[in-house]
């Protein structure tokens, strides 16, 4: 008999995060946390998840913006609630944005710092927010969601080239906070080495994140996030795409 196993995905309402869900939702040992900043959609999207065919995990909302400390908050209260003194045994930190076609008009500073509060220092904050009910787990894990943009290894190479809608400014932005994202699960998995942590590249997927303009399709690229999602997998600290090994 499989083990009961509790995951939180974060920006689960939409793109990856939903389409991990949806994958996530078909096995019944899984208590599945689905989070999202809007009530409202949160409530569509789980409402999809249970609807769907197959779904036999039990599905619980979860209302928090990652960019927000106090209600990341009231995140970790909700779920404490929810889990009713049980471990978290997973967090996925998913939620994430791009803003880039916002420079000429914003600035480079205020994209800089409303893209690295959601995906760089939002994950990061969330994770520390939740360690208490992580440790409670006999095998806890996280996994980031990162990309090839934030290899420096790879994006310095002179043959490497940024997805065209957003080029260059692609590494200042949201590139730069997704090596942010993989230094602090470095540092994460320093600190905490009784904690599994990885980063993953899903690829380039037709997201919201990108005006649909990925080549892979999202219910494919989640893949990766469940198949980590589902068992522990890697070396921790460790960065992987669905060919295997990256690095940093």
């Amino acid at each position: 008999m499989t083990s009961a196993l509790t995951i939180l995905i974060t920006g689960a309402n939409q793109g990856l995060g939903f389409e991990a869900a949806r994958h996530l939702s078909k096995y019944a040992h899984i208590h599945l946390l689905v989070s999202g900043r809007d009530s409202v959609r949160l409530s569509e999207a789980v409402s999809k998840l249970k609807a769907d065919e197959g779904c036999r995990a039990v599905l619980a909302e979860v209302v928090m913006d990652v960019s927000d400390d106090e209600s990341i908050k009231k995140g970790v209260a909700s779920v404490a609630g929810i889990l009713n003194g049980k471990a978290l045994d997973v967090l996925v930190n998913n939620a994430g944005m791009a803003n880039e076609a916002a420079i000429p008009t914003l600035g480079l500073r205020a994209v800089l710092r409303q893209t690295f509060e959601v995906n760089a220092f939002g994950a990061a904050c969330t994770t520390d927010a939740f360690l208490p009910l992580l440790k409670k787990s006999a095998a806890p894990r996280v996994v980031n969601v990162s990309s090839t943009a934030g290899s420096l290894a790879t994006i310095s190479k002179p043959d490497y080239t940024f997805p065209p809608l957003i080029a260059t400014q692609y590494a200042q932005a949201y590139g730069g906070s997704k090596s942010a994202l993989n230094a602090f699960t470095v540092a994460l998995a320093r600190q905490h080495p009784d904690i599994h942590a990885v980063c993953l590249c899903p690829g380039y997927n037709a997201t919201s994140l990108n005006s649909y303009a990925g080549t892979m399709d999202a219910k494919d690229g989640a893949k990766i996030i469940v198949d980590y999602a589902l068992t522990k997998k890697g070396v921790s600290p460790g960065f992987y795409n669905a060919a295997g090994e990256l690095a940093w």
